[in-house]
C-alpha cells in the first residue's frame, strides 16, 4: 500500500510540474531566437510517450508476476493462465506500440 501512495505522490509531482513546462516552452517561443520551442515540444511528446511505455511494461512485469503465482497455486490451470497471459500481455504491447507510432508521427508534425 505505501508503494501505491508513493507512485501516486510522485505521479501528482509530475502533474503538478506540466503548466510550469507549457510555460517555459511558451516563453522560449517568444523570446528565443531558433528552435527551442520546437526541441522543448520534442521532449514533450518523447516524455510522454516513455512514461506510456514504462507504464505498459510495469504492467506486463505485473502480468508475469502474478501469472506465475497463480500457476504455483494451482498448477493444472497453466494452459489456461498462460494463455490468459499472453493475450493481456499482446494487449499492453499493442498500446505501447499506437504510444510509440503517436509520438513519432506528432514529432513529424511538429518539425
Amino acid at each position: 500500500m505505501a508503494s501505491l501512495r508513493q507512485e501516486f505522490h510522485m505521479f501528482h509531482v509530475l502533474l503538478a510540474q506540466l503548466p510550469m513546462l507549457a510555460q517555459a516552452a511558451q516563453t522560449a517561443s517568444n523570446t528565443v531566437v531558433g528552435n527551442l520551442g520546437v526541441g522543448v515540444g520534442a521532449a514533450g511528446i518523447m516524455i510522454g510517450a516513455g512514461v506510456g511505455i514504462a507504464g505498459a511494461a510495469r504492467g506486463i512485469g505485473n502480468i508475469g508476476g502474478s501469472a506465475v503465482e497463480a500457476i504455483a497455486r494451482q498448477p493444472e490451470a497453466k494452459g489456461s493462465i498462460g494463455t490468459n497471459m499472453i493475450i493481456a500481455a499482446a494487449l499492453i504491447e499493442g498500446f505501447t506500440f499506437f504510444a510509440l507510432v503517436i509520438g513519432l508521427i506528432l514529432m513529424g508534425k511538429l518539425v
